[in-house]
């Protein structure tokens, strides 16, 4: 926590509400500090004190790094014009400080890295770290040897844009794994769709070292150990 922060600026933070709504919990009398109701919203907050909110102790957070099994036909945004939200699984103060770690398409699924620290978010986004990230990919039609070997290669879009798979596998008489390091708009249904095929369904199971945790389900989350990030990006966290 920040040394001397302002009650309001606290109670926003770390109960996960906005600094208006803080502002009239204070006033209402629903905070205490250290067991004493305080109504003065710009009181400073120093290491050591605790704060509760109607009778709930806030703990303050520092960095947060969390997996989630995104299900298919959720967006990976906090707008909800194209439908709803992922962050609507996160049930926690510190759900409106994080961003995701690489989007998934609405109707695809699997793992999502969402995080407040913005090095780790953008280590793992930036092509130029080439950090992997595979996927299970179901297609339309039945993959035959022509289609395996065209995906293998650099494809090349009619506007002469070259997209590249890092690895390509057949697993299956329509399923594919592919692995990309660059996450370029559409990427995987843009390549299938050059060579031939149609995607119909698209998994991501692993990132960097880290795979999807088998004991997630569509939905749920949690939090990642500090040996699960560095075998993302690498690197310890903060």
């Amino acid at each position: 926590m920040v040394e001397r922060m302002r009650l309001d600026k606290f109670i926003s933070r770390y109960g996960g509400i906005s600094r208006r709504e803080s502002k009239k919990l204070i006033r209402a009398g629903k905070v205490k500090v250290n067991d004493i109701i305080v109504r003065n919203d710009d009181l400073k907050i120093s290491v050591g004190d605790k704060v509760f909110l109607d009778g709930k102790e806030l703990q303050p957070f520092g960095y947060v790094y969390i997996v989630l099994y995104k299900p298919v036909g959720y967006v990976s945004s906090r707008s909800s014009v194209d439908g709803e939200s992922v962050f609507k699984f996160i049930m926690a103060p510190f759900n409106k400080e994080l961003s995701i770690a690489g989007r998934l398409d609405k109707d695809a699924e699997g793992m999502l890295l969402l995080s407040n620290d913005g090095d780790f978010v953008h280590s793992v986004i930036s092509p130029k770290n080439r950090i992997e990230k595979e996927y299970i990919v179901k297609v339309r039609d039945r993959i035959e040897e022509k289609f395996i070997k065209k995906m293998k290669e650099p494809v090349v879009l009619k506007d002469g844009e070259i997209l590249k798979a890092e690895h390509v596998e057949n697993i299956g008489d329509d399923r594919l794994l592919i692995v990309l390091t660059e996450g370029k708009y559409h990427e995987i249904k843009r390549m299938v769709k050059a060579c031939g095929n149609e995607v119909m369904r698209i998994k991501r199971i692993r990132v960097g070292g880290f795979r999807l945790p088998d004991e997630l389900l569509p939905g749920e989350w949690r939090e990642l150990k500090g040996f699960e990030i560095k075998k993302i990006t690498g690197v310890s966290p903060r």
